[in-house]
């Protein structure tokens, strides 16, 4: 063979590839490619999902907190004597022309004047010979009695405590709706900050095992206590003790 014709023979180190080859090579490059692009919106999905936690937490810390403590508090009302008001009764006179008239805007404002009164009303129910009404707000209720012959006023006003504030604000009783509102957002930020807190625990594979193992702990007592405990037993059912026996004097 000439050495002409030798040099034109294709080398094996050389650039000339089989169309295989190449098809496979870009197959491979675009697999390393969409992996990449997978890896980075999950570094980027982690990054926003602690940047909301972190936010979400801090601007809720103080709802967190309070329904969280409250959850104690309303189980255990009797501790903190929650149920106990001080009980104040006072009697007085107001002009009898706005109730015998049925001006209730009138008779509310003298009466929230003269008692200072910030509750609000709840029920105002007018009679023959009297008129009803109540104001309440999570930490006191006023019951007032007016008698429409002479203008009398007869006010029972209740005053709870702090641990009764705090339960009523978590039950959203007697605090309006705006109030409410508070509520529904601090509940969807809870969500959100538990979601977000999810999130971030799948983002430490080292952890990954024993946070798995906790939360189906947590999800099988919780689940166990519902299944096997819930409801109580009855109360107030107990066998009434039989009456003693009347013993006669020995002689």
């Amino acid at each position: 063979m000439s050495q002409d014709s030798h040099s034109k023979a294709p080398h094996r180190g050389s650039g000339t590839q089989h169309p295989h080859s190449r098809s496979q090579h870009g197959d491979s490059h675009g697999h390393a490619h969409r992996g990449q692009k997978k890896k980075r919106l999950w570094q980027q999905f982690i990054t926003w999902s602690r940047t909301i936690h972190i936010y979400l937490t801090m601007m809720g810390l103080l709802a967190m907190v309070l329904f969280g403590a409250t959850g104690y508090t309303i189980n255990h009302e009797d501790w903190f004597g929650a149920t106990k008001p001080v009980v104040d009764e006072q009697q007085g006179t107001m002009s009898k022309d706005p109730v015998v008239k049925g001006d209730r805007l009138g008779v509310v404002e003298q009466l929230r004047t003269k008692y200072r009164i910030s509750g609000a009303v709840t029920s105002y129910d007018d009679f023959e010979d009297d008129v009803s009404i109540s104001f309440k707000e999570p930490g006191q209720i006023w019951e007032i009695r007016i008698t429409k012959a002479d203008g009398k006023v007869d006010v029972h006003h209740e005053t709870f405590n702090f641990a009764a504030l705090i339960n009523n604000l978590h039950r959203g009783r007697y605090s309006g709706e705006s109030w409410r509102w508070v509520i529904d957002v601090s509940a969807l930020l809870i969500v959100l900050a538990c979601l977000t807190g999810f999130i971030l625990w799948l983002a430490l594979p080292r952890r990954r095992r024993a946070g798995i193992a906790f939360l189906a702990a947590g999800t099988l007592i919780t689940l166990g206590v519902i299944y096997l405990f819930v409801p109580g037993g009855d109360w107030g059912l107990e066998p009434t003790p039989a009456p003693k026996t009347a013993v006669s004097p020995k002689n």
